[in-house]
Formats: structure tokens, C-alpha cells, sequence
């Protein structure tokens, strides 16, 4: 079931060409156990869920493998449930596809063609922070129809030195804020490293910069737009008069907001083409500078609650 050592070099080649084409890694927590980063309950006890079991196998090794795989259990309860993974992508635990263990699956991808697997690796091998979200359409067995599915990941090592990605998800997602901000700000990373040849990455919809209705968008200090998510195929519109649906002048006021801020949040009004009326939205917007001239890096969110309970 654990990775054998004949294997280690393809492994680590495998490896260093996955974070090369994945690019940079992020993680939406910065320290284990960090809850109050989620605003909801069912974030919190999903990250708990996932740790406790972790502390399980730091303790018990692999027999904690039998007590997560009792149904209707505290481990193993209608789609709630673990899965286990060794950092070449090889299947070690899956209660739901136990076709799955024993099989290197790095390169099984989600309906969108997003490297699932490869990113739940990145993120338990990412030393600093091994511990974060990936957002993926994917299709539970026994269901019709796929839905999006959003799990937390985290490294763990058993007492015997072998080095796990456990993770859990949860259907239906309330979308946090900090999933959003963990977006833009590894955007911002990558952009600050590599320039505008990111760009491409933004527009890759089996990407780990689009899940769900976010996107990562890009203006210049004059609102022109280099990344828009509502014509991903153009670029150079100018934004800068626009506004929401309620007449808000949106780019003028992230303008406005970072001339004082290096990041900010922005709250306004959506025109949603499956609803009459339009919602509430919150961006995070940070800016950059790039050869020395000055960007908007962006992504929103739809707001699950109103708009002024808490920003």
C-alpha cells in the first residue's frame, strides 16, 4: 500500500514536473486549527473531521484505516467520508472507490479536466503550508448527475514515517471568503515571479485558478482589462466606467480603494442570468506591480448571507 523506494526518482521527477505545471501552490489556512478563517459551521467541522483523523493516523498508523472504514460511523456517514493518498499520488484508503487503492491515480482529473489528484499532492507537499482547499466538479457513485465538491487536504505522517494527503469534502460548498482571497493572493505570487506569461493559467478553465462562478480577473491602473472572466477571449476592454446593477461604479471604486491599500474588499451588485434579480457579491482586489507599472488582481464570490452582516 506505501510507495516503494524503487520508485523514488521517477517519483520526484513526476513530482517537480507537476508543481511546474501547477505553478504555485496555495493553501487557505496559514496555521492548523486556524477556524476562525471560515465564517460557517460546516467549513469548521469539516476541517476538524479531517485533523482529528490525521491525529488518528499519527497515532494508530495505518489500523486507523479499519475504523474509517466503518459505515455509519463517526468516519464513514452518508457522502461524508475519507480518502488517503501517498505523495506520488497512489491510492492508499478510499471507503467509497476501494477499486481506487493501490493505484497511481496523479493523473485522474474532475469533469473540467482539473488535475484533482495532482493538486490534493501539491498542496500535503507544500512544506510551509501543507494544508489547504481544491474545488472540483466530480461525480459521487450511485448519483446522476455530478456536483462540485470542495475538500480540505493536509499532510500527515504515520508513527512508522510515512507521509499521507488525507482529506474529506463537502457537496454544495458555502463559498468563504477565504478561498477567494488564497486565490488572488497565489495569483499574485505566481504574477510577481513569472510576469504576465501567467496570464494563460487564468484562462484555463481545468485550472486551479476557477472554481465554481470565481475567476481571476486583471486590470491596468486605467481599467483596462488584460483577464475578464465574462469575455475570457478578449482582452483590452476598458472597464473603467463600468458598473454593477444597481448603477455602483465598481472599477472607479477598486481604484479608489487601493490608492491607500495594497488589498481591499469590494462589495456590489451581480446580474445573474438564472436569477430575475440581481446578487450580492464581494471581491477581493489586490495590486501589483509587474515591470513597474501598477495592476488590479481580483476574484468575488457570491455572498451567502447579506452584504451587512459582515464584510
Amino acid at each position: 500500500m506505501y510507495s516503494f523506494p524503487g520508485k523514488l526518482i521517477n517519483s520526484v521527477k513526476h513530482l517537480l514536473g507537476l508543481i511546474a505545471l501547477l505553478a504555485v501552490a496555495f493553501s487557505c489556512t496559514d496555521e492548523k486549527r486556524s477556524f476562525e478563517s471560515y465564517e460557517f459551521d460546516e467549513t469548521r467541522k469539516l476541517v476538524a473531521f479531517v485533523e482529528d483523523a490525521a491525529d488518528l493516523i499519527t497515532t494508530k498508523g495505518n489500523v486507523a484505516f479499519r475504523d474509517f472504514a466503518r459505515k455509519n460511523s463517526k468516519w464513514q456517514s452518508g457522502n461524508r467520508y475519507l480518502f488517503v493518498y501517498d505523495l506520488n499520488g497512489t491510492c492508499i484508503f478510499h471507503p467509497v472507490s476501494p477499486e481506487l487503492i493501490g493505484r497511481n491515480i496523479i493523473n485522474m482529473k474532475d469533469l473540467n479536466g482539473k488535475p484533482v489528484i495532482g493538486e490534493i499532492v501539491q498542496i500535503a507537499s507544500n512544506k510551509k503550508h501543507p494544508h489547504g482547499w481544491v474545488h472540483y466538479l466530480w461525480m459521487e457513485p450511485g448519483e446522476i448527475y455530478p456536483e462540485y465538491k470542495s475538500s480540505y487536504i493536509m499532510r500527515v505522517t504515520d508513527p512508522a514515517g510515512h507521509v499521507f494527503a488525507i482529506g474529506s469534502g463537502n457537496y454544495k460548498q458555502k463559498a468563504e471568503k477565504i478561498f477567494v482571497s488564497c486565490m488572488v493572493d497565489s495569483a499574485c505570487i505566481g504574477l510577481e515571479r513569472n510576469g504576465l506569461d501567467m496570464i494563460p493559467q487564468f484562462l484555463d478553465k481545468s485550472g486551479r485558478y476557477n472554481f465554481y462562478d470565481s475567476y481571476i480577473f486583471i486590470l491596468d491602473e486605467e481599467g483596462t482589462a488584460l483577464v475578464d472572466p465574462s469575455f475570457p477571449s478578449l482582452s483590452g476592454r476598458k472597464l473603467l466606467n463600468l458598473k454593477d446593477a444597481i448603477g455602483k461604479p465598481i472599477v472607479k471604486e477598486m481604484i479608489e480603494k487601493l490608492k491607500t491599500k495594497q488589498s481591499a474588499w469590494l462589495s456590489y451588485m451581480s446580474k445573474s442570468p438564472d436569477e430575475n434579480k440581481p446578487v450580492k457579491k464581494l471581491a477581493y482586489i489586490r495590486k501589483i506591480h509587474i515591470n513597474k507599472k501598477g495592476y488590479i488582481v481580483g476574484s468575488s464570490i457570491r455572498l451567502e448571507k447579506p452584504v451587512w452582516l459582515k464584510i
